[in-house]
């Protein structure tokens, strides 16, 4: 074979007479090409159309070849390679880029532009070799002596499918194996190199028969480059290698589906079938590699898809945890044997370094991230000033069991009552979570505390939190709201442990703040805000969190502020708690080997103070609760239980406390109740009952429906109809 292709006869005619190939194996990955028949080879159209494929923009693909040409004149060193069309007309074999450089300097030199030293008469006597009766078959190996195994290659698809066109009219035949074996010596190349392209390019083609198949690009041969050198996909695919086809079509197609852009109906009961469209899970040919890892794992297959992404699935497979895992206790145990042979020359002063590494080995766990929800830097809006006037009124749009639901004729304080699955707490915590605004740290605090969480895991936050959050309101005469959000990311690289992303927007008036933090399964989560601003100063106290950082700065506000006749809100705190246990003479902040905690002066212990812990419940809940007040000035306080480990005694004397409390500091209290007893004391107090708000919370049928009660009638249904809040207010 390699003897009949190099009879040639030396020939020259006229450039013009020099036709480009338009099927030239250059133009496989150019999205606009499309296949010529030989009929058309000489369309002017056509003819153009291939000079501008082979120019590139701006001439860029023969910018060499011009400069060569203008410096050196045309050097017969590549001869041109040319197949006899008839009529003295010629395709161009080999030297595309040759002949589409010459026609472009001819086309400058017609225009009057320089074209250096070379010579003008080479455009009417192009010198060529011509090859007898040359066929297609001699057409390719001469293109692949040049581009697969010569000094000029081309691109690795279009290696790929030169050798796919030569062998596929023996693809059925039993010389399809002889010739195979010829086209290697021919070309000088390995099987396992010709084997190895087929193999992709016949998944190519699968790939293009299917139903993503118009969108190849020639970057993804990569891609199936990896799939098809990975055991493990070979095999889920039930790959033949000498058929070079996938016997498990399903299996086929899902991968197609990954690599490629997808259509999902929204919503399957709608009858209009409206689609949303998705971006490949697979881009890169690395991801293959991860992929291959787990891809006999059914399940990481399915959280693969389901968040569209290949980390998430190799996360789920457990795989590179166990690979690590195993790698690091091959190098622990090695470590440890080698340090036993050097047992004799450990000293007394090593003693600390190995017990040091000891307490580390024991608390090792595996870990994964959780979330940093510690308080930033942020700004109130309505920190100061005695007039403010806190909330009018607050609309939950959604949140939990509130929807749409509204409560009006807020007053200082805000009592709300009810059977339980009534929302009372709920309640509280839209309202605290409206006076935050942007500040989704408090909303991932608040969760926490809830939950009694030592800290938040990412992925369990994924899981409880569904639905988003809308709340507004009505606070010193203008208008507020908060709305939170979860949603998938389209700027985080899929190849992170990437899982959701939350967005929090936040108005006050006419302006408009944000808050996003996208979280991650091993990875710090990530923020993104200009600032973080609060609505008011505000606490929320339940008997079920223990928040000694907010205990600590209610404590500092408190030995900070005075009220308007120059006490000490902590003096009066310690004068309230005095009231009830006549022993007591102070409370102080003790900080002892960095340990802080609050230690009560009483005259019952003279050799030594007691923690605050040491007292009932309901002193240390009290003093919490009193505490709050200078802190939450001009904002609100919310407070869920207000009773609870309270004794039924300390009820009336502590409701009237906090509402002078409420007062001096002009903080608007919002609390919830089981206890009639404690309904009862807020209004037999006799202070400012005018001041007083009630609601009565019912869940109708997963509706929460509300009835209202202002202080004056309350206290006039209690005294003369005994009436009880918690689920009769229909006197």
């Amino acid at each position: 074979m390699s003897e009949e292709i190099i009879e040639l006869k030396k020939i020259s005619y006229h450039l013009k007479n020099l036709y480009l190939d338009p099927n030239n194996y250059r133009f496989v990955d150019n999205e606009d090409y499309k296949i010529v028949e030989n009929e058309n080879i000489y369309d002017e159209k056509i003819q153009r159309r291939t000079k501008t494929f082979i120019e590139g923009n701006k001439r860029e693909n023969i910018k060499d070849l011009v400069l060569s040409f203008k410096e050196n004149g045309f050097l017969n060193v590549d001869i041109i390679q040319v197949k006899n069309l008839g009529n003295n007309n010629y395709l161009v074999l080999e030297g595309n880029r040759r002949v589409a450089t010459l026609k472009a300097l001819q086309e400058d030199y017609e225009n009057g532009l320089d074209i250096g030293l070379l010579n003008p008469g080479i455009f009417k006597s192009v010198p060529f070799e011509i090859h007898d009766n040359e066929d297609d078959k001699k057409h390719l190996i001469i293109m692949g002596l040049k581009h697969i195994s010569g000094n000029k290659k081309w691109s690795a698809i279009n290696q790929a499918q030169l050798i796919y066109d030569y062998l596929k009219a023996y693809w059925e035949l039993e010389r399809y194996f002889v010739e195979e074996t010829k086209l290697c010596k021919s070309l000088g190349i390995t099987k396992v190199k010709l084997r190895s392209s087929q193999r992709a390019y016949h998944l190519i083609v699968e790939y293009k028969k299917s139903d993503y198949g118009d969108q190849f690009k020639s970057d993804d041969y990569s891609i199936f480059v990896e799939i098809i050198k990975r055991p493990n996909i070979k095999e889920w695919l039930e790959w033949d290698d000498t058929w070079y086809k996938a016997h498990n079509q399903y299996n086929l197609q899902r991968l197609f589906s990954w690599i490629s852009n997808t259509e999902e109906i929204k919503n399957e009961d709608n009858d209009d079938e409206e689609y949303e469209e998705f971006e490949p899970i697979i881009t890169k040919s690395a991801e293959i590699r991860d992929l291959a890892i787990f891809i006999k794992d059914d399940n990481a297959l399915n959280i693969m898809e389901k968040y569209k992404s290949v980390s998430r699935g190799l996360i789920a497979s457990g795989e590179i945890d166990k690979q690590n895992y195993e790698a690091s206790l091959k190098e622990l145990a090695d470590g440890i044997n080698k340090l036993k042979s050097y047992k004799d020359m450990i000293s007394l002063s090593d003693a600390d370094v190995i017990e040091s590494i000891k307490k580390e080995f024991l608390e090792l766990i595996p870990k994964k991230s959780s979330l940093d929800i510690g308080q930033g830097n942020f700004s109130v809006c309505f920190e100061y000033g005695k007039n403010t006037t806190q909330f009018d009124s607050i609309e939950i749009t959604n949140y939990k069991v509130f929807k749409d639901f509204s409560i009006n004729k807020l007053n200082k304080i805000n009592i709300f009552a009810g059977f339980n699955n009534s929302g009372k707490t709920s309640l509280l915590e839209a309202i605290y979570l409206l006076t935050k605004q942007n500040d989704i740290t408090s909303f991932l605090e608040l969760i926490r505390l809830k939950n009694k969480l030592s800290s938040l895991n990412p992925n369990w936050l994924n899981q409880v939190f569904d639905e988003g959050i809308i709340v507004s309101g009505i606070f010193n005469h203008i208008e507020t709201s908060i709305h939170l959000e979860k949603f998938e990311a389209t700027n985080i690289d899929k190849k992170d442990d990437y899982i959701a992303s939350y967005k929090l927007d936040a108005k006050v008036d006419n302006r408009t703040l944000n808050n996003t933090i996208h979280t991650f399964g091993y990875e710090t989560l990530k923020r993104d805000n200009s600032k973080v601003e609060h609505l008011c100063n505000a606490i929320f106290k339940s008997p079920y969190f223990y928040n000694l950082n907010e205990i600590l700065q209610t404590y500092t506000k408190s030995i900070e502020y005075k009220t308007q006749d120059g006490k000490l809100a902590i003096n009066m705190v310690i004068e309230f708690i005095k009231g009830i246990d006549s022993s007591i003479n102070d409370i102080r902040l003790s900080d002892s080997n960095n340990i802080k905690r609050f230690i009560i002066d009483s005259d019952k212990f003279k050799e030594k103070n007691l923690d605050i812990t040491n007292y009932g419940e309901g002193l240390q809940r009290i003093f919490e609760i009193a505490l709050g007040f200078a802190y939450s000035q001009n904002g609100i306080l919310c407070i869920d239980e207000f009773e609870t480990a309270i004794h039924n005694t300390l009820l009336k004397s502590f409701t009237e406390f906090v509402q002078k409390l409420a007062h001096m500091f002009n903080v608007q209290v919002f609390l919830t109740s089981h206890s009639k007893e404690c309904i009862d004391a807020f209004v037999n107090n006799d202070y400012n009952n005018d001041e007083i708000s009630a609601y009565f919370l019912e869940n109708v049928n997963n509706e929460i429906k509300t009835k209202f009660v202002k202080g004056e009638r309350l206290k006039y249904l209690v005294d003369n109809l005994d009436l009880d809040i918690r689920g009769n207010t229909n006197e």
